[in-house]
């Protein structure tokens, strides 16, 4: 089968590569669609350090096409639909059997153990895979995966209905939080985005005001929307210059959640007081365990279908990792079979 993967740093290349048989408690899944995530392009040019070489793609849809023999308590037949889930764990270390798997201290990589899904097929273990409601396509199922990993960031961040909100970046994942928090109830939903192709995106899926952060003031346009600060601030963009403003902006007794991966392992320089006065917290959001089940129930309910963007086909993933780079996407999509 084909399948893109890094050789060495600087590049990517498509290759042909077995097609594993599925084990006891495995399945085989034909791959439909694999988005492009936001560490796919670090991990080409080795900014996300990774042993090498390394299969690209954790965001995945397809079909399942063959089932291990004790592959059956998930209920799993061929021919289903799945959302694929990138984490592999042991099950059996101490974080595991707390509820913590995605610290599994037996995870053979840094981020868990990611099996090639930007290529035509994959193996994983029954528990990767998540049957899809009726409802939903196989392109906006490439979503499941950024829908999981952003509960968290709801959930580490409780607020009461009627609670102003702040997301800081309209990416892929702001994008999906913002959704999250109006389910929730937030108000004054604000996105802060330099794109203005995200910010009519964000305006679109249900935000009440977009700040461009380039040409405004965002700490004076916070204070406009909100006069008394954001109940909570949701910092999903990964820059971490934005972090001290989210002090400014922040409401006495709010909270801070910093969501965003900050590749540049930042030293921050921010007025401590300021948080002491305001007895604001402060929260990192890394994940949680059994996030996918809760995901797919919750496709329903959110706008995946505006978000996608182009689609390329597995020949051209290269073409498709250089349109996410452009940052006028929430979505790009490599069709891998």
């Amino acid at each position: 089968m084909k399948a893109a993967l890094v050789e060495k740093y600087g590049e990517a290349v498509l290759k042909e590569i077995p097609i594993r048989d599925p084990g006891f408690e495995e399945i085989k899944v034909r791959i439909a669609y694999c988005g492009v995530g936001g560490c796919d392009p670090f991990i080409i040019t080795g900014e996300v350090a990774l042993p090498l070489p390394w299969h690209l793609g954790y965001q995945a849809s397809g079909v399942i096409e063959e089932l291990g023999e004790g592959a059956v308590a998930r209920g799993l037949k061929v021919g289903d639909r799945v959302a694929l889930d990138q984490y592999r764990y042991c099950g059996a270390c101490y974080n595991c059997m707390h509820d913590r798997e995605t610290f599994c201290e037996n995870h053979n990589y840094p981020y868990g153990y990611l099996d090639a899904m930007m290529a035509e097929y994959i193996t994983v273990h029954q528990r990767q895979a998540w049957k899809l409601p009726d409802s939903i396509s196989l392109e906006e199922a490439t979503l499941t995966e950024v829908v999981g990993a952003s509960i968290p960031a709801i959930d580490l961040a409780p607020f009461k209905i009627g609670d102003s909100v702040m997301v800081i970046g309209g990416g892929t994942c702001g994008l999906i939080i913002m959704q999250l928090a109006k389910l929730q109830g937030a108000t004054k939903l604000t996105v802060v985005e330099p794109v203005e192709a995200k910010r009519k995106l964000a305006l679109k899926l249900g935000a009440d005001y977009v700040i461009d952060p380039k040409n405004q003031d965002i700490v004076a346009e916070a204070a406009r929307i909100s006069e008394r600060g954001f109940d909570r601030i949701i910092e999903a963009s990964g820059e971490s210059v934005m972090i001290p403003p989210c002090i400014d902006m922040i409401a006495r007794c709010g909270k801070i959640i910093l969501f965003g991966i900050y590749p540049d392992n930042p030293k921050l320089d921010y007025d401590v007081h300021k948080i002491w006065f305001k007895e604001a917290g402060i929260q990192g959001v890394f994940g949680q365990s059994n996030l996918f089940p809760r995901a797919v129930d919750i496709l329903p309910k959110l706008d995946l279908k505006s978000m996608l963007g182009p689609t390329y086909p597995l020949e051209d993933f290269m073409k498709a990792i250089d349109a996410h780079k452009t940052m006028q996407y929430a979505r790009v999509l490599v069709k891998c079979t």
